[in-house]
């Protein structure tokens, strides 16, 4: 059932997708993960004396798993699927292995990202929505043990907060959200106790998706304030805001390599039902395709030695997670499954 209405809001937002720009952004991620939704048209308040407050976690105990450390494989990739009949969050190893469920809760839980050092991950949930009504779905910001463990609420407000990405240092998480109810979603960050909440972009348009450098000095975010969705860099501090692109194709979803020499991102061109992954040098030079089929391949993200990139693809009409070389070769599914697998998260 559960599969059946992800379906169904996969297609409500194919709609949204292609009928283009108006005031606030429209429903144009093809994802059930509210990481590129509406706007909540009500005023908003920022949020004031925001804390993480623990909670309890809601997984059985005998899921929370400790890692064993001295693993050869000690690497991760989070994501998020619902082949458990609910958007859960779930993590594996890069060879297919360790699969693990993390989370257990009849909200939507989605949009992982796993923090520098491998310990945590930082999530989307709907859990406290009050009426929830997907896509538009209330989203809150929580973080968990990468075992499963120790489960934290981060963000507590009026306001939807969607697309969770970590500071190198693991101290601080951006994300985007409307908080002075202008229909615009802006970026801020917050620091992983709850406190320092900062805005960093003001616009007349929307500016979403960021992605820290590794060295902690820049942030790669997409806006539409060119009249297209294109890739921008600022400061971290918000400072400095230029474009990387400039095309009347729509680039959203950028992703550093951890030597910060290249973004990788989602590329598209309006009204086509396909998007491709796409490479840039962080200096704006030496733009490349790297996949090309009919379809969707989407939201990359880099393995740790920069050598592959994990995306999504709708695959036989379902969407699984990907793995390929650097360059665009090798392209070839992690582990498929009848389900449909989201968001990768590598570390």
């Amino acid at each position: 059932m559960m599969k059946n209405v992800l379906k169904a809001g996969i297609l409500l937002l194919f709609a949204a997708f292609f009928t283009g720009c108006g005031q606030g952004p429209t429903n144009t991620n093809i994802l059930p993960s509210g990481t590129f939704e509406s706007p909540p048209n009500s005023s908003t308040l920022l949020p004031t004396g925001t804390s993480i407050a623990n909670t309890p976690t809601l997984q059985p105990a005998s899921t929370a798993t400790e890692i064993n450390a001295n693993k050869t494989d000690n690497e991760w990739i989070a994501f998020y699927s619902d082949r458990d009949d609910n958007p859960e969050i779930y993590v594996i190893h890069p060879d297919g292995s360790g699969l693990r469920r993390l989370t257990f809760d009849g909200a939507f839980d989605d949009s992982p990202a796993i923090s520098p050092n491998g310990k945590q991950i930082a999530f989307l949930t709907a859990r406290h929505d009050p009426q929830p009504r997907f896509p538009d779905l209330k989203y809150e910001i929580y973080v968990v043990d990468i075992n499963g463990e120790n489960l934290q609420r981060l963000t507590n407000t009026p306001a939807a907060e969607t697309h969770p990405a970590w500071s190198p240092d693991g101290l601080t998480i951006s994300f985007d959200a409307d908080y002075d109810g202008d229909g615009y979603k802006e970026i801020y960050t917050i620091n992983l106790d709850g406190s320092e909440l900062q805005r960093l972009t003001q616009n007349q348009a929307n500016d979403q998706f960021a992605d820290w450098s590794p060295d902690g000095k820049q942030i790669a975010f997409s806006s539409d304030r060119q009249g297209s969705w294109d890739i921008f860099l600022m400061d971290a501090d918000g400072g400095n805001q230029r474009p990387l692109t400039n095309t009347p194709q729509w680039e959203v979803f950028p992703a550093w390599s951890p030597d910060g020499s290249q973004i990788a991102f989602n590329g598209l061109t309006p009204a086509s039902r396909n998007t491709d992954v796409f490479v840039i040098s962080a200096d704006g030079r030496d733009l490349r395709q790297l996949t090309d089929k009919a379809g969707f391949d989407e939201d990359p993200c880099w393995s740790p030695d920069g050598s592959q990139i994990a995306y999504q693809s709708m695959i036989g009409g379902n969407f699984e997670i990907y793995l390929m070389n650097a360059d665009g070769s090798n392209q070839h599914p992690l582990s498929a499954h009848a389900g449909d697998d989201f968001w990768p998260s590598w570390r």
